[in-house]
């Protein structure tokens, strides 16, 4: 398979080298506009362009079906969102009418997805095949508010306190995990620079592998963690299935993703084309339900901009329940509300609040005390998670140590 080197929007325009398609089918391929219905079979705009507002038709008009299913409840009817990415790149993005899982339509195929994850990705969103001293302690800060946050799972359980963190990236948080609560980690991670970090820099436990390739050994996990993770993979009902399947009984898992109502950027920046599923909190519960997992807490960001759940297996006696019917699985009402988030945050309105400023004066303040904190921290990047470690106090009023 040749080298990609362009990022994936310019490596998938509309579909190309996906599976669903033929490239004949992908050359009739012709851009729309969002709110525009989807054809699944010329992709040929069947209504006039229609701008995403509230004089947009109602969400229980009839919708033919977009080119895949939905992961979520099955559903082909779709509603165009987007027809570009945050870098005004080709990447038609849709909305299911039946639960209001958002995602890119279609997706690209497993292989070539794998292949970018494992020798591009790192490349293409951090320009470095390895992190570098800022990521590490953008990471480790990163990694310690998100401990500060994790259930409580005893390190002198049954299994002795097993836990996997799948997209371990850097091997930040697994570190981190493993140092301050006891828990013997394992870490799955596709890229082979960050992985390689990760084992030299912190010793880590970790296979190097995509999620539906991997099998880390040593039977089931008290904890799984996987940090925005879930929105770039190919089939996430599928994902969450397999950590049901590691959960050891009554094991918690805990997902974190971008929040597809958040507000806090601008409109036309919010679809990456590496996200190939976008979530709210209800759709990502009820893809937990949907393998049996029961959701018991759920989290946001200060600005909305993620969200996190907690789901649990149940225990040892009671076997997995999921959701297998799509009247279960179905929630039209939940595709209206993202419809309405989504069409109501205009350009004009973002501009109109004090988000845009606010956001870039906590980048620019961010950095320099980035700047002021590297130059006080070790070079080395274990050492320098250990002082973070040693410094690091239950958030009180926005201070760090360092």
């Amino acid at each position: 398979m040749p080298r990609l080197s362009m990022p994936i929007a310019a490596s998938f325009p509309f579909g190309t080298a996906c599976s669903t398609e033929s490239p004949a089918e992908a050359a009739r391929l012709v851009p729309m506009a969002a709110g525009q219905r989807v054809d699944p079979t010329t992709s040929v705009p069947q209504s006039p362009p229609i701008v995403i507002d509230h004089q947009d038709p109602p969400m229980d008009a009839s919708m033919p079906a977009a080119r895949q299913s939905c992961n979520l409840c099955g559903c082909t009817d779709a509603r165009i969102v987007s027809m570009r990415d945050r870098d005004r790149r080709p990447l038609r993005t849709v909305m299911c009418t039946g639960c209001g899982l958002v995602r890119c339509d279609p997706i690209p195929d497993t292989a070539m997805l794998d292949q970018y994850y494992r020798e591009h990705y790192r490349i293409d969103y951090k320009r470095q095949s390895a992190p570098s001293r800022r990521h590490i302690l953008r990471a480790g800060r990163v990694a310690l508010d998100r401990l500060s946050r994790l259930p409580a799972v005893s390190a002198q359980s049954p299994l002795g306190g097993r836990a996997l963190d799948i997209g371990a990236g850097g091997g930040e948080f697994a570190y981190l995990l493993g140092r301050t609560t006891g828990l013997a980690v394992t870490g799955i991670e596709p890229n082979e620079g960050y992985a390689a970090h990760a084992r030299q820099a912190f010793g880590l436990d970790l296979v190097v592998s995509s999620l539906h390739d991997a099998a880390p050994a040593g039977g089931s996990f008290d904890l799984i963690t996987m940090f925005h993770v879930l929105e770039h993979l190919r089939d996430p009902g599928a994902a969450l299935a397999q950590v049901a399947a590691w959960l050891a009984p009554g094991g918690l898992a805990v997902v974190e993703v971008p929040n597809v109502e958040a507000t806090c950027q601008a409109p036309g920046h919010l679809f990456h084309a590496a996200h190939l599923y976008n979530f709210n909190a209800p759709a990502l519960e009820r893809m937990g339900q949907k393998v049996g997992l029961a959701p018991v807490a759920c989290w946001f960001s200060d600005d909305q901009g993620n969200l996190s759940i907690t789901l649990r297996r149940p225990v040892a006696d009671a076997p997995l329940v999921a959701l297998a019917t799509a009247s279960a699985l179905s929630m039209p009402s939940n595709a209206a509300r993202v419809w309405q988030v989504r069409s109501g945050h205009t350009p004009w309105r973002h501009r109109a609040t004090l988000q845009p400023a606010t956001r870039a004066l906590r980048r620019i303040a961010g950095r320099i005390g980035e700047t002021v904190a590297l130059q006080r921290l070790p070079s080395d990047p274990r050492a320098m998670l250990d002082r973070l470690c040693d410094g690091w106090q239950a958030p009180v009023a926005g201070q760090r140590a360092f």
